[in-house]
């Protein structure tokens, strides 16, 4: 979907906000439409808002706004005027929809399934922030401060993110005093992985498989013959012909998996994500 708006002949700046615009909606209602109404924490900003506003009552959009404006500023040393600015429009936009369709126009949510509401509240909200990524700025929230202690920490950005995110799904459990809503919130955040990576990404996730095996070179036949020339986007054996590398869609894994345990007892497979691969 990104790649074909990123087609249209408009102006390169007002594409990014394009992008930023439809991004920060698109969080704002995965909040309104499914998770605020059936008290679901999401990681991040927009889990920590509705954490704090089932307790005190202060609306989801206000709070997120509170939030993450100190974060930019504090991480105004790391990035660009026009990141801020873009990320300040992207807080500003997903804040005021969440109000304005809370708070005026009383939205009530489209299902009150929990499943159901943590699934498509955590599709919204990796959808609107792949847009948001693509338009070149940030939702604020965890990544900002995620920056802020990897470079004090010496720790890696992404593994401040997910404890972040797992301290907020913690934080719901207690808060709710029910294990289930820690799980339901572990759906959610799961499901906006998903959603951005593919959104991101464009293209359906593969995998890199690497097959260690002294039988490498009758392997790669094998796979050739079940899965297609065509089918295999790379492969290769190394000239020890000990290694087999090809890279292939999730649902063909099973059959190669069969064809190394058929043929050579003794090799492995070590499977890795390749969805960024072009």
């Amino acid at each position: 979907m990104i790649h074909k708006l990123a087609d249209i002949p408009i102006n390169d700046v007002l594409k990014k906000y394009l992008f930023i615009f439809i991004g920060a909606s698109s969080l704002a209602l995965g909040v309104v439409l499914f998770l605020i109404p059936n008290h679901i924490v999401a990681g991040g900003t927009p889990g920590i808002s509705i954490l704090i506003n089932y307790f005190t009552g202060i609306p989801a959009g206000v709070l997120m706004f509170l939030i993450n404006i100190p974060l930019v500023l504090m991480s105004m040393r790391y990035i660009s005027k026009e990141f801020a600015i873009r990320t300040v429009f992207s807080i500003v936009v997903s804040s005021s929809v969440v109000d304005i369709l809370r708070e005026y126009f009383h939205v009530t949510a489209w299902t009150n399934d929990p499943i159901l509401s943590s699934i498509f509240g955590g599709i919204a909200i990796g959808i609107g922030l792949g847009f948001i990524i693509a338009g070149n700025a940030s939702a604020g929230g965890p990544s900002i401060i995620a920056r802020y202690i990897a470079d004090r920490m010496d720790w890696k950005q992404n593994n401040v993110i997910i404890t972040l995110d797992f301290m907020i799904v913690i934080a719901a459990g207690i808060a709710f005093a029910k294990v289930e809503s820690a799980l339901l919130s572990l759906i959610v955040v799961y499901a906006t992985g998903k959603a951005l990576n593919t959104i991101i990404s464009g293209r359906p996730s593969k995998k890199a498989v690497h097959i260690f095996s002294k039988k490498a070179k009758l392997l790669r036949q094998h796979i050739i013959a079940a899965l297609g020339k065509n089918e295999v986007v790379f492969e290769g054996v190394s000239e020890a012909e000990q290694l087999l590398i090809l890279i292939i869609d999730n649902t063909q894994i099973r059959v190669v998996r069969e064809i190394v345990k058929e043929h050579d007892k003794e090799g492995f497979l070590v499977v890795m994500e390749a969805s960024e691969l072009h």
